[in-house]
């Protein structure tokens, strides 16, 4: 009953966030398509966390919230559910991926092992890369190669939506904006380095253990050790948060995901918790160097 109610509150929430969801908002990145420590816009942030929380829920809730949505749509044989806007005025077309329709075990996913995928030439994550090929070909039809696109999702909705976002540029159509939530990690050193020019931007929870799947392990030696690539934006409760360039997010060292992950809290995996932290640094958001995050882990903004 407790785990019902719980449910019934982070439903609320979310329908409460896409009242105010609808427009389309304008991008205060810098010219390479990532922020800077001083261009970071978290109503734009929550613009984006509004639709990958709206990939949750119903066509029906979906097209209320967004008047713009031309599809809604679960992909065959998967559990992955997207849906496209298209503004003619702006020139430009949204792509929204829902996460796991339920909030499985993190340990059930690390143990995927590395494919080569030929359309990008890198070794990619082959569970997440399968999900990806298969929006990919549903999508593909629906876009327009003289508008702008611009990508978000969360949990595994993230990692579809970076791998797409790889594919839609191999394609030849322009990769506006990305920003994700919560997202795993979908590719090694290599790969993150030839597609670490794309324009996306990865926002984490602080205590959000899914970020760092899948860990070091035996697999990894394979094909090299699994990467992130984007910058990186880190919700600490209130305020406050961390932001980390590119280079410096690839250089984070994870202090040991299996010592980590007893404590970690998977409810900060919620899409609902995200918007909570982002919804916090609205008003005013202090930025603190990674070094001293720990300080602020259960402190609220004075």
């Amino acid at each position: 009953m407790a785990k019902n109610r719980l449910a019934a509150c982070f439903t609320a929430f979310i329908m409460m966030q896409l009242l105010a969801g609808c427009s389309i908002h304008q991008s205060a990145i810098a010219g390479d398509g990532h922020y800077t420590a001083d261009t970071i816009d978290f109503n734009e942030v929550k613009w984006y966390a509004q639709r990958a929380s709206a990939a949750y829920n119903s066509a029906k809730q979906i097209k209320a919230a967004f008047p713009d949505t031309v599809r809604v749509v679960q992909v065959r044989d998967s559990k992955v559910q997207y849906f496209l806007e298209s503004d003619p005025n702006a020139g430009l077309q949204i792509i929204s991926i829902r996460g796991t329709d339920n909030l499985k075990n993190v340990r059930e996913d690390v143990e995927y092992i590395k494919s080569k995928n030929n359309k990008l030439d890198i070794y990619v994550h082959s569970g997440f890369d399968e999900a990806t090929y298969k929006i990919y070909n549903d999508i593909v039809p629906f876009l327009k190669k003289e508008y702008k696109i611009r990508l978000t999702g969360h949990s595994l909705g993230a990692a579809i939506s970076t791998l797409l976002m790889m594919y839609l540029h191999e394609d030849g159509f322009e990769v506006e904006r990305s920003i994700n939530f919560g997202q795993p990690k979908v590719t090694n050193k290599d790969g993150a380095a030839r597609y670490g020019f794309l324009p996306l931007t990865r926002v984490v929870n602080e205590n959000d253990a899914v970020p760092l799947v899948p860990p070091v392990t035996l697999l990894s030696a394979l094909h090299g050790v699994y990467r992130h690539m984007g910058d990186e934006i880190i919700l600490l409760k209130g305020e406050r948060y961390v932001y980390l360039k590119q280079h410096q997010a690839s250089k984070k060292l994870i202090e040991g995901f299996w010592e980590n992950i007893d404590h970690e809290s998977i409810t900060e995996h919620f899409i609902a918790n995200y918007l909570i932290n982002i919804n916090s640094k609205l008003g005013k958001s202090i930025r603190v160097p990674y070094a001293q995050r720990e300080l602020y882990l259960d402190q609220h903004a004075d």
